[in-house]
């Protein structure tokens, strides 16, 4: 009984983000361009179309189940701060990756932004959408603390092509970049999470996403010749029980909220379902490591061997099976 209630609830889930996606899509597009017009402004394409990608999949995927928990629908407020939220996160990557702005610019236009003289698009459009997310914030002080935290976070992350990185700064940066990324949205929902499993869930979910994204990345990251955990990785193992760590202490977090406990379940299966691709990459990682008998260095494997291929039957199977084995597990 409980196989064909997870059956149902995966087919359903699947079928109503991939609707939502091309709706919210559609949607992002329109308001996009509104705030664009209202700044002045026009991003990049490749900014654009960034802005575009990550909203249209995260807003389905994570708001959609932050607010389902609390027992109703993501509102239009929500929707257009997630949108300035990806504006503001794609933007400013830019600033740090192409070297756009100099460290003291970057914390102008973070910490300054009244003062700050925006000389291209991308700087007005990330300034419009940063000052409109922080005066909607009424925990000030603890937002700055988060955003602080998140700036070091992406600031440091210029290092990743310091061969002297050690592994402690690496698994640091890493994290820290995913999760405090990840928790500021939960700022901007329109009722703010307060109590700390409420945070933590946030919390662990960016440090899960970014594991997951840097995974997914390991080619290219080995080619820019970036450091990340997976492309420093010696032991696949090791980096999975690092992994399994952090699920359990999400699965952990939210058995322990405050709500009933069918959408508890409900909102379970979204986060397991979101953490099984970290999953699915490790074990192929891993069954590298044991064709080996070690870890081989990455950069002899072809590209074959690191590319993260999400629609071989075999890694949808690998995520249902991993889903379906930690709601059960959880409910036992």
């Amino acid at each position: 009984m409980y196989l064909l209630r997870f059956g149902a609830g995966i087919v359903q889930r699947v079928v109503q983000i991939m609707v939502r996606r091309r709706k919210e899509m559609r949607w992002a597009a329109t308001c996009l361009a509104e705030l664009e017009s209202n700044a002045g402004a026009v991003l990049p394409e490749g900014a654009r179309k960034k802005v575009l990608t990550s909203y249209s999949i995260y807003l389905p995927m994570v708001i959609d189940a932050f607010a389902a928990v609390r027992g109703r629908s993501t509102s239009e407020g929500e929707r257009t701060r997630m949108l300035q939220y990806f504006i503001c996160s794609t933007t400013f990557d830019n600033f740090t990756d192409e070297g756009e702005l100099t460290e003291g610019e970057l914390n102008d236009i973070a910490y300054a932004s009244e003062q700050f003289l925006p000389r291209t698009p991308q700087e007005r459009m990330f300034l419009q959408s940063h000052i409109a997310l922080k005066d909607f914030v009424e925990d000030k002080l603890h937002y700055e603390e988060i955003t602080r935290s998140l700036y070091q976070a992406q600031v440091n992350s210029n290092r990743q092509t310091d061969p002297d990185l050690t592994d402690e700064e690496l698994y640091s940066i890493t994290i820290g970049k995913g999760a405090f990324a990840v928790l500021l949205c939960n700022f901007y929902m329109d009722d703010l999470g307060i109590s700390n499993n409420w945070q933590r869930c946030w919390y662990l979910l960016g440090g899960i996403i970014q594991l997951t994204n840097d995974l997914f990345d390991t080619f290219k990251d080995l080619q820019a010749g970036i450091q990340t955990l997976p492309t420093r990785m010696k032991d696949a193992d090791q980096l999975y029980q690092t992994f399994l760590k952090m699920v359990d202490e999400l699965a952990g977090e939210i058995s322990a909220l405050p709500v009933p406990e069918e959408r508890k379940q409900k909102f379970l299966l979204n986060m397991m379902a979101i953490c099984s691709f970290g999953d699915m990459a490790l074990h192929q990682f891993r069954s590298i490591q044991q064709t080996y008998g070690v870890m081989p260095d990455l950069r002899t494997l072809p590209r074959k061997a690191l590319i993260i291929d999400m629609e071989k039957a075999g890694n949808i199977w690998h995520c249902m099976r991993f889903t379906y084995r930690r709601c059960r597990q959880a409910s036992h």
